[in-house]
């Protein structure tokens, strides 16, 4: 007769790791200005390096005007801003829509010009979109970039931006194959009126923002710029954590670099631009001694 045995389970343990030591009744609420500066523009957090008022920014293109509850980047012409992502650098603004009329050749300026601003056009975050019958050659310091040509041409059908792919109806987009300083449209049509402009692909980078599906009655839209960190400022922020420097290349075999700070993986908020503002939560991991002797952590 057989006799059963008992199933011997897997040994688990629970690691429990403490990231911050606090009472049950505090909760850990991370500064994401410098102390004594306001936090707060209308519903948007300004975080450093970015701030409101003298002393609270860490120089003037990082420079926030809060007017009537909505912030403006002062540096750059009171440039309409709309989010700051301290993680990926980046920050969402409103930049003009160039639209045109009755001609067949239309050359714009210099939508604008990031000069010698910390601030760049995004590569990965914005695509370049043309409205109308026609091509458009984007250019840089006189430098082709990319472009895009309208293959299906249906003046009273609606625009819909957001099926438009790369060569749709009345319409066609290309992404922007490098980082820019500023950028020159060069637009032929045939039709009466077209736009083009630079708009923001934002993802899950501004979760509360939308790609703009039609046509806007407004005469701006949202685009992607990034901010970069110059050595010459790498001191005077507080990165006690993570630090890394990236090179972002922009064409031509010039290139940026810019530091960054990043809170470690267990920090699930804060500001890595503030000394101890990257706040931590009790993270649980469950453990599994096999029988090689290794604990296995999911």
């Amino acid at each position: 007769m057989f006799q059963s045995k008992p199933m011997k389970l897997p040994n688990y343990y629970v690691l429990i790791i403490f990231f911050s030591i606090t009472t049950a009744t505090t909760k850990l609420v991370p500064r994401y200005a410098k102390p004594g500066c306001n936090e707060k523009c209308g519903n948007l957090t300004i975080p450093y390096p970015f701030g409101i008022g003298p002393n609270c920014f860490l120089n003037r293109w990082y420079a926030v005007n809060c007017k009537s509850s909505k912030p403006y980047l002062s540096a750059l012409k009171q440039l309409p801003l709309l989010g700051v992502n301290l993680y990926e650098q980046v920050v969402l603004v409103n930049i003009p829509v160039r639209s045109y009329c009755q001609a067949h050749t239309w050359n714009s300026s210099q939508i604008l010009n990031l000069g010698d601003s910390p601030f760049l056009f995004s590569k990965f975050n914005n695509k370049f979109f043309f409205e109308g019958c026609g091509t458009v050659a984007v250019s840089s310091g006189g430098n082709a970039v990319t472009g895009c040509s309208v293959i299906r041409c249906e003046p009273h059908e609606r625009l819909n931006r957001s099926s438009c792919d790369e060569m749709g109806t009345n319409c066609c987009q290309t992404n922007v194959p490098y980082y820019l300083k500023n950028y020159s449209m060069n637009v032929t049509s045939n039709q009466s009126c077209v736009s083009a402009f630079l708009v923001a692909d934002v993802g899950t980078l501004f979760p509360n923002k939308s790609f703009p599906g039609d046509r806007p009655e407004s005469s701006s839209i949202p685009t992607v710029l990034n901010w970069t960190l110059p050595e010459r400022y790498f001191t005077k922020v507080n990165c006690g954590y993570n630090f890394s420097t990236l090179e972002l290349k922009m064409g031509l075999h010039t290139s940026v670099f810019t530091g960054k700070c990043s809170c470690p993986y267990e920090f699930n908020e804060g500001n890595p631009y503030l000394s101890g503002e990257c706040k931590g939560i009790v993270r649980i991991f469950l453990c599994e001694h096999s029988f090689f002797a290794y604990y296995q952590c999911f």
